[in-house]
């Protein structure tokens, strides 16, 4: 997938590539949802990625 294709995510919203195929990532693309909030996703089930809120303050290392 290329930057600006629209997709369907897993659970039917739709999103807009941001990052794709070219990236450096192998397993994720970075999207945008409908609603404008940029989101990571798995490249085999299109599936969102936790929200970076749902794991605040449980960071092992943090900086000083």
């Amino acid at each position: 997938m290329k930057r600006d294709d629209i997709i369907k995510l897993s659970n039917g919203q739709e999103a807009t590539i941001i990052r794709g195929d070219e990236s450096e990532l192998k397993n994720s693309y970075i999207v945008k949802l409908e609603d404008g909030e940029l989101r990571v996703i798995d490249r085999e089930t299109l599936t969102l990625a936790k929200d970076v809120s749902d794991i605040r303050g449980r960071h092992i290392n943090r900086r000083q």
